[in-house]
């Protein structure tokens, strides 16, 4: 039974490390759109919509520097949003450099899961709970109904506004829009359910590697990790990321998709409707 317990827990624990270490090499995003802050590849949001989140997220970045984009895909196909979404963050390079200041908003519609992602420096700003709120009461119940346009439009008015306000400034691009939470109910288990298995998981595996095998294959774990991180070099190079031709703004660097390099540590929420 204890020879079983270790297999089991190696296995386990080589399948986390697999995963991590090729999911970057096997995963490609599409590249950026010219409309930069709503890129959808679903063709879902129409012109209008579009135009205005254009707007919000222009005056937003003239006047913060902070970078608040939209990305409507069909699927990640069965990678976990958080990965996926965190892995596009650092790739495109979505905030500066400096200041770590983006946001990202990710929809997949075949999948029916959202995913927000914070960088570092907008965590105070905008925290976990803040941003699993406004997407649940701003987002998710027009998402239900089918109407895309309002839901994404509430949202993008007010993470943009949290962060306009955390910079000390108004946008005028608000002033002319209208936006309404709907009522729902609030047993919002399913959102987070994802964010709290997984990390259970994970801890569950470490402390029986620890209380088992002493903690050796956490510490050939952690070293694949070092090494790997080495190996892929900068972001936004070479590998599944894409590079120039891509448009990317890649996690180090400015790009060319008109990001500047900020990266994000997986702070946000995610959850379904």
């Amino acid at each position: 039974m204890k020879l079983f317990k270790k297999v089991l827990l190696i296995s386990s624990l080589l399948l986390v490390c697999i995963y991590s270490i090729t999911f970057a090499a096997n995963t490609k995003f599409p590249s950026v759109t010219t409309n930069k802050y709503i890129n959808d590849y679903t063709g879902t949001i129409s012109k209008n919509y579009t135009e205005k989140i254009i707007s919000i997220g222009k005056e937003l970045e003239e006047k913060t520097t902070a970078q608040c984009v939209i990305v409507v895909i069909n699927s990640t196909n069965n990678v976990l949003i958080e990965k996926y979404a965190n892995e596009l963050f650092r790739s495109w390079g979505i905030g500066t450099s400096e200041k770590n200041n983006g946001l990202l908003i990710l929809l997949a519609m075949d999948d029916r899961n959202w995913r927000v992602e914070v960088g570092k420096g907008l965590e105070g700003a905008v925290p976990d709970v803040l941003s699993n709120k406004i997407m649940t009461s701003y987002g998710k119940p027009y998402f239900r109904d089918g109407n895309y346009n309002d839901g994404l439009l509430n949202c993008y008015y007010e993470f943009s506004n949290k962060i306009a306000e955390e910079y000390g400034v108004s946008l005028t691009s608000l002033e002319n829009i209208n936006v309404s939470s709907k009522d729902y109910n609030n047993n919002n288990s399913s959102s987070n359910t994802s964010n709290k298995v997984i990390p259970g998981v994970i801890i569950l595996l470490i402390f029986l590697d620890i209380i088992l095998n002493r903690g050796r294959v956490c510490r050939t774990f952690l070293q694949m990790i070092i090494i790997s991180s080495h190996h892929r070099g900068p972001r936004g190079g070479g590998g599944g990321f894409g590079g120039g031709s891509s448009g990317f703004g890649g996690g180090n660097s400015g790009g060319n998709g008109g990001f500047g390099g900020g990266s994000s540590n997986g702070g946000g929420s995610s959850g379904s409707w």
